[in-house]
């Protein structure tokens, strides 16, 4: 984090899946979804060097795997500790193995002590010097696992950052109903992946952000983001859009007044291209590589390091969801 930044917001480059980390200094870490299929490493390596040492709150915004996935959530475990969670307490008509063994997991972490919560539309939550405000779920049309999806607000002192999950058009409607005040935001993550249900014109007219990122992977087979939508919100965007794919992990860092500077690629700066050479050399020799918690390379693996793989450098392949999306 540069020295003027007292926060940080991260959405990374997991390919079609969800992963965000919001950072107050080295204090305070929120991290919203869990999907690591494509590349575990990059993630350790990405959250060591932001020196991410635990995680105080974790957001499964949805049910399906791309944002709860079980062996991501696993993996966080191991590695941080967790010490509050959130998740949509939505019944499937028939559960997936992936969303039972989340749930698993999930039961087993508030056994070990942490705090485990299912926030329903109008709770607001202190952390930090964050304010949290849930927007969704709300008992009236949560009727599917997207629009039960947790829609929270994080105001970091002046700046306003929007996560909406997969959050489709019906749910909106009653946002706007209810918290129209709340949507004015500075950093907008798009709903649903960019899907063309993920939100219309009067919700991006009421957002309107200066920043919006995409997380999308390249060719994915729902062809997110749709062309229309993506028109729209660059229409309703101040200063620019970004889509992971394309361009890579966010970082953008704020003073708590305005976004100061925004990041392209930020897994892939001077420190992180040496990373990756140095990944690249490794396998051209067939040496393991390894990263540690830390998020340094080595050839020896040792207690909590991760084999690195090729995928470190482009953030992987699409994810798997063994949940029917609908677009």
């Amino acid at each position: 984090m540069s020295q003027e930044a007292k926060y940080s917001f991260s959405v990374l480059n997991v390919g079609q899946g969800s992963l965000q980390l919001i950072e107050e200094g080295n204090s305070t870490n929120i991290v919203i979804d869990c999907n690591l299929q494509s590349a575990p490493e990059f993630v350790v390596r990405y959250f060591g060097r932001r020196k991410v040492g635990q995680i105080d709150l974790l957001i499964l915004s949805g049910t399906d795997a791309d944002h709860a996935d079980a062996d991501g959530l696993e993996f966080m475990r191991n590695h941080w500790e967790i010490k509050r969670l959130w998740f949509p307490d939505f019944e499937k008509d028939e559960e997936t193995e992936n969303w039972k063994q989340v749930r698993k997991i999930v039961a087993e972490l508030e056994k070990e002590g942490t705090i485990v919560e299912n926030p329903r539309a109008g709770h607001s939550l202190n952390i930090g010097t964050f304010n949290l405000k849930v927007l969704s779920p709300h008992d009236d049309d949560s009727t599917t696992s997207n629009n039960a999806s947790i829609v929270v607000r994080i105001k970091a002192g002046e700046v306003i950052a929007l996560f909406p999950g997969d959050c489709e058009t019906p749910r909106w409607e009653n946002i706007l109903k209810y918290f129209k005040e709340y949507l004015p935001a500075n950093l907008l993550l798009v709903p649903h992946h960019g899907s063309d249900n993920g939100c219309n014109e009067d919700v991006l007219k009421a957002i309107n952000p200066e920043y919006s990122v995409i997380s999308a992977g390249e060719d994915n087979k729902y062809g997110h983001p749709d062309k229309n939508l993506l028109k729209l919100v660059k229409k309703y965007t101040s200063e620019a859009t970004y889509i992971t794919w394309q361009d890579g992990t966010m970082l953008f860092e704020s003073d708590g007044k305005t976004i100061t500077n925004v990041v392209p690629d930020a897994g892939q700066d001077e420190d992180g291209k040496k990373a990756v050479a140095a990944v690249a050399a490794a396998f051209g020799s067939r040496t393991p590589t390894f990263v540690s918690r830390s998020g340094m390379l080595g050839t020896a693996a040792a207690g909590m390091m991760t084999q690195v793989r090729p995928t470190v450098s482009h953030g992987g392949r699409e994810a798997d969801n063994d949940d029917p999306e609908v677009d």
